[in-house]
């Protein structure tokens, strides 16, 4: 509740001091949001994420994230959902905010805060849209310190070299990755490269302990095509046992049987469904 009635130390009240207020004395950015979607192969063997190809200046016709300036009268999230649909055609997806990125010179219009989401879901057609001029799903993988996004079917490489760096955060020592340095003369607008890394690790650290990687699933699933999921975003290998009592918390059995994808397999197996619950 406004205090109306409280003076500051010009004799004002908050309604005459609203009033006088200038907002043209501070400098104001623009802010965007962008949308990292991934998903994963029809084989779970690959972490696959949606580009879209630049339309207009400034990066035309570079691949980067859905994504655009948030209005003045929405909320970051319904801009994101808003451009979405608009770029991709997709909605009512699973979103969350993933960082907020404010170098200054990010882009080279003016200065501009963006905001990142991340979201997961299973690949699906995409059409582009708005200032899209196209719209690909891209494999992407980080490991031995390379980024790496390729698209065959459009005959898109990208490659970015990385190097760790470390920094003081009050007495801990946060060990992170510089600004990636592209090894391709096709790179990605802004510095979605950067953003991107930053995604991935997050993406890495979230799946240890909270469920968002069901979102990759179908409806019902083999437990191996599960833990296929968990090792291609962790870029290492999981032990079944240990994998399977882990899942017994937030699985069940439908009594169904199918095949597993990642296996090419030929011998039904049984199927789960995402059902977190407790023993």
């Amino acid at each position: 509740m406004a205090c109306t009635n409280v003076r500051d130390e010009n004799g004002l009240t908050e309604e005459e001091y609203l009033k006088k207020y200038k907002p043209g004395k501070y400098e104001r950015p623009s802010v965007t949001v962008d949308m990292l979607l991934f998903g994963m192969d029809e084989h779970y063997d690959s972490l696959k994420l949606l580009l879209i190809r630049r339309k207009n200046h400034p990066f035309i016709n570079k691949w980067a994230f859905p994504g655009g300036f948030v209005n003045i009268d929405e909320s970051a999230y319904h801009a994101a959902c808003r451009e979405l649909e608009e770029e991709t055609g997709l909605k009512d997806v699973y979103m969350e905010q993933l960082y907020t990125f404010t170098t200054p010179d990010r882009d080279p219009r003016m200065r501009v805060i963006d905001i990142a989401y991340l979201t997961l879901l299973q690949t699906c057609p995409v059409t582009s849209g708005d200032d899209a001029k196209d719209a690909a799903w891209f494999n992407v993988s980080l490991k031995n310190n390379e980024l790496v996004l390729e698209n065959a079917e459009k005959n898109v490489y990208i490659k970015y070299s990385l190097f760790k760096k470390s920094f003081k955060n009050g007495v801990i020592d946060i060990v992170n990755y510089d600004r990636p340095v592209p090894k391709t003369e096709e790179q990605l607008a802004f510095d979605h490269a950067q953003i991107l890394v930053e995604s991935i690790m997050r993406l890495r650290n979230k799946v240890q302990y909270t469920d968002i990687a069901f979102n990759l699933m179908s409806e019902e699933f083999t437990m191996t095509d599960l833990m296929k999921v968990y090792e291609v975003i962790l870029d290492k290998e999981m032990y079944r046992k240990n994998f399977r009592d882990k899942m017994k918390l937030k699985t069940v059995a439908t009594g169904n049987t199918g095949y597993s994808k990642s296996t090419n397999g030929t011998t039904p197996s049984e199927l789960y469904r995402y059902e977190p619950h407790e023993i």
